[in-house]
């Protein structure tokens, strides 16, 4: 989601010296939806969020996006973010919820962000889940995710480019018979140029992979290539 890929930009607001309490919107267009490096939508997708700043490191919001087979994703997250000298951190909750969706899973996700100059870093973990009985899914409680990103210091004709590369670490608690938790678990990688243009919104050409194995009914290895506009309001 939107939010989980930027988890450290309202530190970087905060740093800023954002004074007032703010309103803000976004909506955005994928040719695939791609979380952690891996696709969970059957193509196109559309996505929209709405997000409050206080203006003082108090943060929350709602983002939504079109997943497989019809389903959508909601998320809901609040978190407090600033500054102590040339860090900048974000400390956030985070609840997936799948409305739509037959397999009904939601999970809560606690994280911890640090930014220092073009660098950032993220650890989660899943403390809770909600799931029917029948369900199998490697998401859930117990989970662990990594990742370490950077906005790398180069610029062509106004696009910039970033990199991340994150480890997902699934726990073991026999809830899931797609593959032990140990082949379920994953590293991925993403390579984004983006382009500003301005009251035309944010171009961007993504690419992502993981290392995981095409038969553990998570991730298939498969390089992903995919291109989003996105525009705030």
């Amino acid at each position: 989601m939107k939010f989980s890929k930027t988890l450290v930009a309202a530190a970087l607001l905060a740093s800023a010296g954002v004074a007032q309490a703010e309103l803000s919107a976004n909506i955005g267009a994928h040719s695939k939806y791609i979380f952690r490096g891996v696709e969970l939508s059957d193509g196109a997708a559309v996505s929209g969020g709405l997000d409050y700043d206080s203006g003082a490191g108090f943060y929350a919001g709602t983002w939504m996006s079109d997943v497989a087979a019809g389903g959508t994703e909601l998320d809901l997250y609040t978190g407090f973010a600033g500054e102590v000298g040339s860090i900048g951190y974000d400390v956030n909750a985070l609840y997936f919820a799948y409305p739509n969706d037959s397999n009904d899973l939601d999970y809560l996700e606690l994280s911890l962000g640090l930014s220092m100059g073009m660098l950032s870093a993220q650890i989660s973990y899943t403390p809770w889940e909600k799931r029917d009985s029948d369900v199998d899914s490697a998401y859930g409680e117990g989970d662990f995710y990594f990742a370490l990103g950077a906005d790398l210091p180069m610029e062509v004709d106004g696009i910039s480019f970033s990199a991340l590369i994150g480890y997902y670490d699934f726990d073991d608690d026999g809830s899931s018979q797609l593959a032990p938790a140990d082949e379920l678990s994953y590293t991925h990688w993403n390579l984004t140029a983006s382009k500003d243009v301005g009251e035309l919104g944010a171009f961007s050409l993504a690419y992502d992979q993981t290392d995981g194995d095409s038969d553990n009914g998570v991730t298939n290895g498969a390089a992903l290539f995919t291109v989003g506009w996105t525009k705030d309001f």
